[in-house]
């Protein structure tokens, strides 16, 4: 269905109406200010979004300056719902209870000054509610007329206000299951976490005995070395303390004699006669001749 020509959106996603095509607190407001001899009807910019997952709506009207009473300034007002259609409502409603607590006096001589006050404890509005007798006159058909249409306006608004807590109900309660859910997948998640790190844990303490145990066999090790080398250097210290012996006295080597001295010799031995004994000479043989010798 098309948007009638006094509604449209803009590029930002705002909607922009005067409201008067339909039924409601929006057309009773622009007729009581028809009355009052306004010429331009209030318009309403509403935008919709969400809120942590609530769908809800602002709507922001302004009733115009009054075309020739200065006094009569400009009337804004901005209120938020949770849709268009009753949020709208919402503000026209507000600015009528604006509009008659600013002009008290101009809105007790018609139907509109009957609408409910903002104050409880107004004076003037219960002083009108208890004296109607002018409106009984010329403005009987009127009042009843308008006091109908408020009636019937006011139901309609009631339904839109059921409708729109309806479906905030229905946006906690499915907020309520996702949270729900993941509150579960947490609690889940969160066991297989302990359980992961109570291995890992596990996993570490028995890394950390196992190198414990290999620092253990290391020390020992390190320890019995370090005995052998006290040892060692007890041994060493001992063998610098012992007293250091006289070196022996190095007796020089007899000196070969010279074979031509000995050559020499033999000339002279054999100038002489002497007999040369031959190497086959023993002294057995000559032992045994000297025998033969006796036995002469």
């Amino acid at each position: 269905m098309a948007a009638p020509s006094n509604a449209f959106w803009d590029q930002e996603g705002h909607f922009h109406t005067n409201a008067l095509h339909w039924e409601g607190f929006p057309r009773l407001l622009w007729e009581s200010l028809s009355l009052f001899h306004h010429t331009e009807p209030p318009q309403y910019d509403g935008v919709e979004y969400h809120e942590e997952g609530v769908p809800r709506c602002r709507v922001k009207m302004i009733i115009p300056q009054h075309p020739f009473r200065s006094s009569w300034h400009p009337i804004e007002v901005e209120v938020v719902g949770y849709r268009l259609v009753d949020t709208l409502e919402t503000a026209a409603l507000e600015a009528i209870k604006l509009f008659c607590n600013q002009h008290p006096t101009e809105a007790a001589a018609y139907p509109i000054g009957l609408f409910p006050t903002i104050d409880p404890g107004n004076l003037e509005w219960n002083f009108w509610t208890e004296h109607l007798g002018h409106m009984l006159g010329d403005l009987a058909e009127e009042t009843v007329r308008s006091i109908t249409r408020f009636m019937d306006v006011q139901h309609h608004y009631q339904i839109l206000l059921r409708h729109s807590m309806s479906q905030l109900t229905c946006a906690a309660q499915s907020h309520y299951r996702n949270a729900d859910r993941q509150v579960t997948q947490i609690v889940e998640l969160q066991a297989l976490t302990i359980l992961h790190r109570e291995d890992q844990i596990n996993e570490s303490d028995h890394i950390i005995t196992q190198r414990d145990t290999v620092i253990e066999f290391l020390q020992a090790q390190i320890h019995d070395l370090i005995l052998d080398a006290d040892e060692v250097q007890a041994h060493l210290e001992e063998l610098q303390q012992q007293p250091i012996l006289p070196a022996a006295p190095v007796m020089p080597e007899e000196e070969e004699e010279d074979p031509e001295e000995i050559e020499g010799v033999s000339e002279l031995d054999s100038e002489h006669g002497d007999p040369v004994l031959s190497p086959y000479h023993s002294s057995s043989g000559s032992q045994s001749s000297v025998g033969n010798f006796d036995d002469f």
